[in-house]
């Protein structure tokens, strides 16, 4: 019953660990005849407190609320090389599935810095991005079928490993990014890939900020569609992670640094891609897009590379933490938005300290707020609530999302109410009550309803 980021405590009745779908089934029929509240949970790695009890909840609710943990539903069903798919239970951890396509010679694309204990249910309930979303779509994109146990009991089998289908409304749909509010995911089918032989990861030192369009640019023409992840990081997260992970970039820290992979489906690909951007990189310092870059040759550099990116959100935490935002807006107006309100928050905060980092490729950042160095670390959560308003308006304003691959949870039903269009909102709610009329799963999470 504590949040994932270790925030936020709540209570529950009792915790349950069904080891099939059939008993999640009966946890939902147990629950409509008991008027019980069902929080489903998986890793339990959300950081919008998606997962668990909220502490302001009355003690009735709280008296009658169950948290329902998928971690026994933990098969591999099967892996079909040919149809490049997976069948998966909710408990899969999402680490587990990536290493049987690998012994399949499968890729499964979806990675990011919790794949060690994320499980699948919730991967699927978030609509989880991470760093291959660039080249591979979001979990959305990779999903081919479900099977949902609703709030009533009954189970909807969508299990179809098809890639085209328009026999009706594409049902599934409604449960990817739902986060537990409409039905309880205990299967999937999701999409394998071609896995590619080798890679090459870049290191780069941008000029400046705005440097970072020119080289996506660049790299993009260069690569296309081998261009399978383009990371953007701000100083002070790069910071964090050497000083509390004892990690040594390849080039010293700048304001902005980038780091770019490229993938090789044929291991002699690598040779003459590298000589290439090699050439090209000459040509971006020439150009003043880069001042410094480091290029991978063996998969044991990509990894070291790859851990700096991936050792960041643990060492800040490990710092104290930050206000954290998840935020998406389209590449052409990024530099705008993290200038712009970065100068909003240093005049209206003055303690604050921007650590910035995340998928510049596909449009989403970690817009994190920390406070400048000689500051307690948390003193800066005292002004939490401006803090996520200045951040959020500044993105809206360029037509962005204010969650873009974490979810709304708890932590942002009211930033959803006021930000949302209102029919927009309207129409949430109307899904929200047909699929969970007693409002059982998942209450308060995503829209509210009447009583949440």
């Amino acid at each position: 019953s504590l949040d994932g980021r270790g925030r936020r405590q709540g209570t529950c009745l009792a915790v349950l660990r069904p080891g099939s779908t059939e008993e999640v089934a009966r946890v939902m029929r147990i629950a409509r005849e008991e008027n019980l509240v069902v929080i489903a949970q998986g890793g339990n790695t959300s950081n919008v407190e998606g997962a668990t009890p909220s502490p302001g909840w009355p003690d009735d609710l709280n008296r009658r609320t169950v948290v329902l943990q998928t971690a026994r539903m933990n098969r591999i069903l099967a892996i079909d090389p040919v149809n490049n798919t997976a069948h998966v239970e909710a408990g899969v951890v999402l680490a587990k599935l990536a290493e049987a396509a690998k012994e399949a010679d499968r890729l499964f694309p979806l990675s990011f810095a919790a794949e060690g204990s994320a499980q699948m249910g919730g991967v699927l309930a978030t609509n989880a991005g991470g760093v291959h979303v660039l080249r591979y779509g979001n979990t959305r994109a990779l999903t081919l079928g479900l099977k949902v146990v609703l709030a009533d009991g009954r189970v909807l089998d969508l299990t179809r490993s098809l890639r085209k289908d328009n026999a009706g409304y594409d049902l599934k749909q409604l449960f990817i990014g739902s986060e537990g509010t409409l039905g309880i995911i205990t299967e999937a089918v999701v999409k394998l890939e071609p896995r590619p032989q080798s890679r090459t990861v870049l290191w780069l030192t941008l000029a400046d900020l705005k440097a970072v369009e020119g080289l996506f640019t660049a790299l993009e023409r260069e690569a296309g569609p081998t261009l399978t992840a383009f990371e953007l990081i701000g100083r002070s997260p790069l910071v964090s992670a050497i000083t509390v992970r004892g990690f040594t970039p390849p080039t010293d820290p700048a304001d902005w640094q980038v780091l770019a992979e490229i993938s090789h489906m044929r291991a002699d690909d690598a040779d003459a891609a590298n000589e290439r951007l090699t050439d090209m990189l000459g040509e971006l310092m020439d150009a003043g897009l880069i001042t410094d870059g480091a290029v991978s040759q063996s998969e044991d550099q990509a990894d070291a590379l790859w851990a700096i990116r991936e050792g960041i959100p643990g060492a800040v935490k490990r710092q104290g933490g930050n206000v954290k935002h998840d935020v998406s807006v389209p590449r052409s107006r990024m530099v705008e938005v993290i200038e712009r309100t970065t100068a909003a928050l240093r005049a209206a905060v003055p303690m604050s300290e921007p650590s910035i980092f995340g998928h510049y490729g596909d449009g989403n950042l970690h817009f994190n707020v920390g406070a400048v160095a000689g500051s307690l670390t948390k003193a800066i959560f005292a002004f939490e609530d401006e803090i996520h308003r200045i951040v959020h308006d500044h993105v809206l304003a360029a037509g962005g999302s204010i969650a873009a691959e974490h979810g709304v949870g708890a932590m942002k039903t009211l930033e959803l109410e006021r930000t949302k269009d209102p029919v927009e909102l309207d129409l949430m709610r109307t899904v929200k009550r047909a699929l969970d009329p007693e409002g059982r799963l998942n209450p308060g999470r995503v829209v509210r309803t009447e009583g949440f």
